[in-house]
Order: C-alpha cells, then structure tokens, then sequence
C-alpha cells in the first residue's frame, strides 16, 4: 500500500506542470510525504490546536510554516515539531501572533483584502513556479510561500502593499537558491 501511494504522489507531481518544474519526481514526493508527516504531527499536538490554519509548504527540503497564531508558545511548538521530522533541510517560521482582538467587520474586511492580493499576485507577470499563500489578520497582509528570485517576492510585496485595507505587509516569502 505505501508503494501505492508513492505511486500516486509521483504520478501527481508529474501532472502539475510548470508549478514545480524545477522539482524532479524524486523530489515531489520526498517533499509530499515531508509535509504530511509534518501537518499530521502539528495536527495531533495539542498545544499547537488550529493547525489547520498555519499554512505549510515544502519545497527541497525546506519546510515553510506560515500564519497567525494565538501565542509565541505555539509557533516555537510547530517549528520543533516540524524541525524533528526526518527529511527537513530547514524550518522558516513565518508564524507571527495576532495583534490584538478582532471584530466581525474587521475579520470580513480581512478576508476581502486577502482575496484582492491573491487576485492581484495571480494576474501579474511574476513568472512560473510561484507559490505565495496570502493571510491577513486586522489589516496586516502576511505573504509566504516559495518564488525563485528577489524580484518576484519584492514584486508580490509591493502589489500587496498597494491594497486599500493593507495596514502593514510581512513579506515571508522565501527565495529558493
């Protein structure tokens, strides 16, 4: 069964195209199976409670942990557990604990900055292989993810930071070598 599953992660990375081109088949799945066991171990602590909400992604190795969390405790909880799995090059913690209450206006207002800096990133030229989540939290976009240059993560920078309700940018976004 685990072969079957190898199989079929491989199978998938083959299918994805130009989003991982730089990444040999080998590589999607030794990535693919880094993140699952890293999600299911911060999904099963229970100091690290809303894992869902931490986006995480893998890339070489490099395992990227990015989001708002409630307590500095949580983030430094994930970062060892991401840290002990076997396979990790590197943890870049992107967590960063929230500031402040929020309301339900101001939580509506979020998600809508959100979606417009998604929207924004998607549709400008930044090239192929990006792969930037976008989070806001009382006004303060945070970016992560993975880009091949300086240029592309300056850019995403910038494009967040021309949004109305952007209070502040983190840009998290981490450059492959």
């Amino acid at each position: 069964m685990k072969f079957f599953n190898y199989f079929v992660v491989a199978a998938l990375a083959v299918c994805t195209g130009p989003a991982f081109a730089d990444k040999t088949a080998g590589q999607m799945v030794d990535d693919s199976v880094i993140q699952a066991e890293v999600k299911a171990k911060i999904m099963s602590d229970d100091l690290v409670s809303g894992g869902w909400d931490i986006n995480l992604e893998t890339r070489k190795g490099v395992v990227q942990l990015g989001g708002f969390i409630d307590n500095s405790e949580q983030g430094k909880k994930a970062v060892a557990t991401a840290a002990a799995v076997e396979g990790v090059v590197k943890v870049d913690n992107q967590l960063h604990v929230k500031s402040g209450e929020r309301s339900v206006g101001q939580a509506v207002d979020d998600g809508i900055t959100t979606t417009r800096v998604k929207s924004s990133i998607g549709s400008a030229d930044l090239g192929q292989g990006l792969k930037i989540n976008v989070d806001t939290y009382n006004g303060t976009v945070l970016l992560t993810g993975f880009v091949d240059t300086n240029e592309q993560k300056e850019k995403a920078g910038e494009i967040a930071a021309k949004d109305d309700n952007a209070k502040k940018v983190i840009n998290g976004i981490y450059v492959l070598d």
